[in-house]
C-alpha cells in the first residue's frame, strides 16, 4: 500500500509555511499547485494520498533548500505535541514518565502511527543518558527516494528535543541512508 498522511498533520505544515515571508509562502503554494487547496479543505482526520502530501513537502524543500526545510520542520516538531491527533497520547506519556528527550523520542514511533500509515517502521534505541537513535526501515521507496523524508524527519526530531528543553545542545546526524530501500538511521544527542 502507498503511504498516507493525516490531513491535520499536512495542515500543520501549511500553518508553518504561512509563517514564512509572504513571497516564500506564495512560491511554495504555487509550486504545490492544486494539492495546496486539497490539503487545506480536507477534513482533519482524512488520509491524504502520497502524491498530495509529496506535492507539499517537495515544494517546500525545492523552494527553501535543505537547511531552511529542516528549520521549518524543527518548528513543527517543537509544537507537534500540541497536534490534536497526538495530544492525549503525548500528555499521557509525559504524565507517566515526565518530559524529557528520551520520553518524547521513545514515544515518537507510536505517535507517528497516528499521523502516517503504510510508511515503514520507526524504532527507538536508547544509546546513553544524552543520546538515542531512531531507526526508520521500509519506508515506501516511491516517496523516500527523493530524500525529502530524511530532511523533514531530521527537522521534526530536532524539534522534539527542543520541546524537551534541549534546543541549545540538540544535535542530529544520519547514517545508513538508503533512498532506494527506504532506510535511514537518525542519531540524536543533547
Amino acid at each position: 500500500m502507498p503511504p498516507a498522511t493525516r490531513a491535520r498533520f499536512a495542515q500543520s505544515i501549511q500553518e508553518e509555511v504561512g509563517k514564512l515571508p509572504p513571497l516564500q509562502c506564495a512560491a511554495i503554494q504555487k509550486r504545490c499547485g492544486p494539492a495546496w487547496q486539497q490539503i487545506a479543505t480536507s477534513q482533519p482526520v482524512t488520509w491524504l494520498e502520497e502524491a498530495t502530501y509529496n506535492a507539499l513537502t517537495d515544494s517546500i524543500r525545492t523552494q527553501l533548500g535543505d537547511t531552511e526545510t529542516i528549520k521549518l520542520f524543527r518548528a513543527l516538531g517543537r509544537r507537534i505535541i500540541q497536534n490534536p491527533n497526538l495530544q492525549n497520547f503525548v500528555e499521557g506519556i509525559i504524565r507517566m514518565f515526565g518530559l524529557s528527550p528520551h520520553t518524547l523520542l521513545k514515544a515518537s514511533p507510536r505517535g507517528r502511527e497516528t499521523l502516517v500509515r503504510d510508511s515503514g517502521t520507526l524504532e527507538y534505541v536508547y544509546v546513553g543518558p544524552n543520546s538515542a537513535t531512531l531507526v526508520l526501515r521500509h519506508f515506501p521507496v516511491s516517496t523516500f527516494k527523493s530524500g525529502t523524508t530524511v530532511v523533514l524527519l531530521s527537522g521534526t526530531f530536532l524539534g522534539l528535543l527542543d520541546a524537551a528543553g534541549c534546543s541549545k545542545t540538540a544535535k542530529l546526524t544520519t547514517s545508513h541512508v538508503e533512498l532506494h530501500a527506504g532506510h535511514a538511521t537518525f542519531h540524536l544527542s543533547w
